[in-house]
């Protein structure tokens, strides 16, 4: 049953994120004593997870031909495949994510592809890096835990899935911040905002609020969606009341973005200040971090954090 939209904008994002069924997680890795603590690049570790997941995930032998489309239903196209909307994306720190010898990586699935966790995980555990140059990083997995609770979900010494321990993040878990009046965004990886509807590069709240509420409309089935979000009462009046007040950005080249081919071939980072009533938008900008804002790949092109001035 399609809802309406007649409820009040602040009900129906609680409502939407709720039926996104986000389930995060985070990697710990131990790194080798002979790196001298240098973690591996973006794009190295993607391309090794990438090459190790498509072994273990593909069922069509679309891995074997690197020109043939991989079959719909084929595990690894639904968690990687390029003609839709990603449902599952990897956030790579990098050496901001090294600390004591440990390297912590943040990934989580929308929807129903959690069920393929097992291969993500087994991916993740089974990978080989490639030296490249100066790259000679090793990882070994430790642990995967679940987010926010703390779980440990996974144990790389016995190679032990506790499927059973794996739940949604709560839809609550974004409400923590109270009453906020301020916000930075920080605009991690190239953002296109021409996802949002419009050519303008400025990130203005309204152009940032369609950008996250198309993303998360493309992760939900078509019956529990509300689309003309603008139609929605008090969404207007709501988004009049956040304003853009500071930013600092810059332009990044990027390989095109769009799950069709129509991505711009890069996008704004940096990080810009929004004030106002900003309660009712917060499960919407919380979830957001983890799902990112764009058409981008699996690999997240796309993410924000949200860092609260004032409650």
């Amino acid at each position: 049953m399609r809802m309406s939209s007649e409820l009040h904008v602040d009900t129906l994002i609680k409502h939407m994120v709720k039926q996104l069924n986000i389930h995060a997680f985070r990697a710990c890795f131990e790194t080798d004593s002979s790196t001298d603590g240098k973690v591996p690049s973006r794009a190295a570790f993607c391309r090794a997870f990438e090459h190790t997941l498509k072994r273990l995930a593909c069922t069509c032998g679309g891995e074997a031909i690197p020109q043939r489309s991989h079959d719909r239903d084929c595990p690894y196209n639904r968690l990687m495949g390029r003609d839709r909307a990603p449902n599952f994306v990897l956030h790579y720190p990098g050496p901001s994510g090294w600390r004591n010898g440990r390297l912590t990586v943040d990934f989580a699935f929308a929807g129903e592809s959690v069920q393929l966790l097992p291969f993500v995980v087994f991916a993740l555990d089974g990978m080989e890096l490639v030296p490249n140059g100066s790259e000679t990083s090793k990882l070994s997995l430790l642990e995967v835990l679940a987010i926010p609770d703390g779980n440990r979900i996974y144990d790389g010494k016995d190679r032990r899935l506790e499927m059973k321990l794996v739940g949604p993040l709560p839809v609550l878990h974004p409400e923590f911040d109270g009453k906020v009046s301020s916000i930075t965004i920080k605009f991690v990886s190239p953002i296109n905002l021409a996802y949002s509807g419009t050519s303008s590069v400025i990130p203005e709240f309204s152009t940032l609020f369609g950008c996250l509420w198309r993303r998360m409309v493309e992760l939900l089935p078509e019956d529990l969606t509300v689309r003309n979000i603008r139609d929605v009462l008090g969404t207007r009046e709501a988004m009049e009341r956040v304003r853009l007040v500071k930013m600092k950005l810059k332009w990044r080249k990027t390989p095109p973005s769009g799950h069709d081919g129509s991505g711009k071939n890069g996008g704004i980072v940096g990080y810009a200040v929004y004030t106002g009533s900003l309660e009712p938008f917060m499960p919407l900008l919380r979830m957001g971090e983890w799902i990112g804002i764009d058409d981008g790949s699996w690999m997240n092109t796309g993410r924000i954090c949200v860092e609260v001035h004032g409650n």
